[in-house]
């Protein structure tokens, strides 16, 4: 039998911090409140190991705050079609508002960014899914996924994505 491997103090912990979408500080209060404010005998260790989680936890926390305008995005990913940092900001707010299902501005923003590059693969992909998963219009989602794979062949995303609407076609 396989013992499982700890991950700090109190196992559940790390499965509750992956979960919380929230920031520590907000999660210590949450838990504070929880256990009456004042930190007793009975419930002075889950104090101590929610500030473990609090220290461990900081550095996670900041990499998942939101990207101030104006700031330098920083990316946890390989550039590898060469977008500017005004391109990387548009596509996020685009995916934001297909979330949040505003799909018109979504719709907009990524018309507007195919305007400035035809060949732009990330702005055709994304109105491929916009048109093909959202919108439901899947002729139109396959001719985004066409000119992705006339760009790029081998982008095996946009073949799978465009094999899945033939189905309905």
């Amino acid at each position: 039998m396989v013992e499982p491997t700890r991950v700090g103090p109190l196992n559940i912990t790390g499965i509750i911090l992956g979960s919380v979408p929230c920031s520590v500080p907000f999660f210590v209060k949450k838990i504070t409140r929880l256990l009456g404010g004042v930190p007793t005998g009975r419930n002075l260790l889950t104090f101590q190991r929610v500030a473990w989680l609090d220290q461990r936890a900081e550095g996670f926390f900041e990499g998942m705050r939101r990207h101030r305008p104006g700031a330098p995005m920083s990316t946890s990913f390989d550039n590898v079609y060469d977008l500017t940092t005004e391109q990387l900001q548009l596509l996020d707010d685009a995916e934001e508002m297909m979330l949040r299902n505003d799909l018109g501005a979504a719709e907009r923003l990524l018309l507007s960014m195919l305007e400035a590059d035809e060949s732009c693969i990330p702005v055709l992909s994304n109105l491929g899914h916009l048109y093909g998963r959202h919108l439901s219009e899947f002729e139109t989602a396959i001719e985004y996924y066409d000119r992705v794979l006339a760009i790029e062949p081998d982008n095996a995303w946009a073949r799978d994505a465009r094999r899945r609407y033939l189905r309905y076609v």
